[in-house]
């Protein structure tokens, strides 16, 4: 943030499950030597594999300030580690830009409209030279989510309908993170 709590950039942390984490190091042919550790050619010729987004998916960060949406730009890669628990971990950076900063609170959500892909708030989140602001981690009310997706498919003729025309409810299941101290 700068000076007036106005939100520049947030860096997204991916950590992959195992499973996919296997699937990544065969797909890329990645630690042949099953050490556990990726050499700088292997991240050089990999690094960013999860940044070319189909057209539709925009990365599924949503920030709001005041319930308004905030413009995040493109991806910019920062890192990709294997972890020694074998899963794979990436990092990008976006800059973000029409944060009025001072006033209300900020809130982030990452999810897949099309609830193609779920995601998970599991890493600790704050903002760079604030401590203090550890944000407040508002779970998906699962139950509420599934209620309104049933509503969704209901409203376009049922579960048949929705293979070809599938509910965006993605933001439904969505976990929140609440910043109240960057204004």
């Amino acid at each position: 943030v700068d000076d007036t709590g106005a939100v520049e950039s947030v860096e997204i942390t991916w950590s992959y499950d195992e499973l996919y984490s296997l699937v990544l190091l065969q797909d890329y042919e990645l630690d042949p030597d099953f050490d556990g550790l990726l050499t700088e050619a292997e991240i050089a010729s990999t690094i960013g594999f999860d940044l070319n987004w189909n057209s539709g998916f925009e990365g599924g960060l949503h920030l709001f300030r005041g319930g308004e949406a905030l413009e995040i730009g493109r991806p910019e890669v920062v890192s990709m580690t294997l972890l020694p628990d074998g899963r794979m971990e990436t990092v990008h950076r976006r800059r973000v830009s029409g944060d009025p900063g001072a006033g209300d609170v900020l809130e982030a959500q990452i999810y897949d409209e099309a609830f193609y892909i779920a995601f998970e708030a599991t890493l600790s989140s704050g903002v760079d030279g604030r401590p203090e602001c550890g944000p407040e981690l508002v779970r998906a009310d699962i139950e509420a989510a599934y209620e309104a997706l049933e509503a969704e498919l209901t409203t376009i003729g049922g579960l048949g309908a929705a293979e070809d025309n599938f509910p965006a409810v993605g933001a439904f299941f969505a976990d929140r993170l609440v910043f109240e101290c960057v204004s």
